[in-house]
């Protein structure tokens, strides 16, 4: 009999939150730390070097369509281990690459891994284990790779510093086993595979929901989600936050521009990252006591305030407004990962896995041109407050999409078309 239990889904976020970090996080966003070196050994351009995460993107895009029927029809445990152990060894060999063509092959492997052991796998298989607390979940494996980043982030650079990237890049793919490893032994897709139930379930409504499943056995068939009010309304929400929360890269380019000096850039980043430790654990709690649908309204309100707080810092040359709006800027990475993931289950429900993965194929294709975008804006207006207008232009349309939703919610049953 399967058993209801309050312990192993908290390990399943920490396993689930580690192994995005490690590879994801680390791989996709702490390679800007590489950035410089990586121009200067790989003898191209910023530009051509940069063209590294474009690859990286399109691949986790290419990936993501596939994972959740991947990971129903093969073991998921086999699964993560294969992404861990060719992605830390794609990443060991791109510690000795030489020359741009052997880093855009390699990025394109390690892009494929992190879709098979990044954010899709965390929130596929933290909706399957968790009833309740569900949005508390979602941000608690956020809240994971937060800390990850806040120990990692200047261990790196320090490590770049003293013994090279070479060097360090090796130390990461041999963390990326150490920690991937162990992650992908504890992980399984659903309770039920080891005689567990979710975290939250009632074990008094075993016999009801029996029935019920009988009923309404099969699976959704990935052309009725992605036909369905759901699916336009959630892609919208996710390419609006994804283009909004890219904003914070120009950060340091937007505080020279206007005369706050290089040294005001880096504290905005800075700031961003250390108040996490504060606003994510907040928005964990509000989401799950008053819902997705309540509580993501007010924070999208927090995000578009911090807009309107850059745009004052620029007209008034105030920089103590620009530090209090990089506060606000993580508002938007906080509804730009476990965000997405409560709204899409709140939008989809049963259908999550597959509404899911393929939204993110899209949004993961736009989102690798949102700087060149968000710049390009910059460079034909020559001023920043047009950016910013456009990032509060996309956070009033997600409160619009979050109040629109709610009529398009998808409640299909689940059909046998596959």
């Amino acid at each position: 009999m399967k058993t209801k239990q309050k312990i192993y889904p908290w390990i399943i976020i920490l396993a689930v939150g580690l192994l995005a970090s490690v590879m994801e996080d680390t791989f996709t966003g702490m390679i800007s730390l590489f950035l410089d070196p990586l121009v200067k050994s790989m003898g191209a351009s910023l530009t051509v070097t940069s063209m590294y995460y474009t690859i990286v993107n399109l691949a986790l895009a290419a990936t993501m369509p596939l994972v959740g029927r991947f990971i129903e029809k093969i073991n998921l445990t086999f699964t993560i281990l294969a992404a861990i152990i060719i992605g830390s060894g794609s990443i060991f060999l791109l510690s000795h690459a030489s020359n741009i063509w052997t880093m855009y092959i390699l990025a394109a492997v390690i892009g494929v891994c992190c879709g098979f052991s990044g954010l899709v796998i965390q929130g596929i298989v933290i909706n399957n284990w968790f009833e309740k607390r569900r949005n508390f979940a979602f941000t608690a494996a956020s809240f994971v790779a937060t800390i990850y980043l806040l120990i990692m982030t200047p261990a790196t650079t320090l490590m770049i510093a003293n013994i090279g990237w070479r060097t360090t890049m090796m130390i990461l793919s041999i963390i990326a086993l150490v920690v991937g490893i162990p992650s992908a032994l504890v992980i399984r897709l659903k309770p039920e595979k080891i005689g567990l139930k979710p975290y939250g379930y009632d074990l008094s409504s075993e016999e009801e929901e029996d029935t019920e499943e009988d009923k309404s056995s099969g699976s959704f068939s990935s052309k009725t989600v992605i036909f369905s009010g759901a699916f336009l309304i959630v892609l919208l929400f996710f390419i609006f936050i994804a283009f909004a929360s890219n904003i914070n890269q120009l950060f340091p380019t937007y505080a020279t521009s206007v005369g706050f000096g290089s040294t005001t850039g880096g504290l905005m980043e800075t700031i961003m990252t250390a108040v996490d430790i504060v606003i994510a654990p907040i928005f964990a709690f509000t989401t799950d006591k008053f819902g997705g649908r309540k509580a993501l309204p007010v924070w999208l309100f927090g995000g578009f305030l911090t807009f309107i707080l850059l745009i004052t810092a620029t007209n008034t040359h105030t920089v103590a407004f620009a530090l209090v709006a990089a506060v606000g800027a993580d508002i938007l990475t906080d509804i730009y990962g476990p965000g997405q993931q409560i709204f899409a289950r709140d939008m989809f429900g049963e259908a999550f896995d597959i509404g899911y993965s393929y939204v993110n194929t899209i949004t993961y294709i736009l989102a690798a041109f949102a700087v060149p975008l968000l710049s390009m804006i910059y460079d034909s207006t020559k001023t920043f407050n047009a950016v910013f207008m456009f990032g509060a232009i996309l956070i009033a349309g997600m409160i619009l999409l979050v109040f629109i939703g709610r009529k398009y919610r998808f409640n299909k049953k689940p059909d046998q078309v596959k």
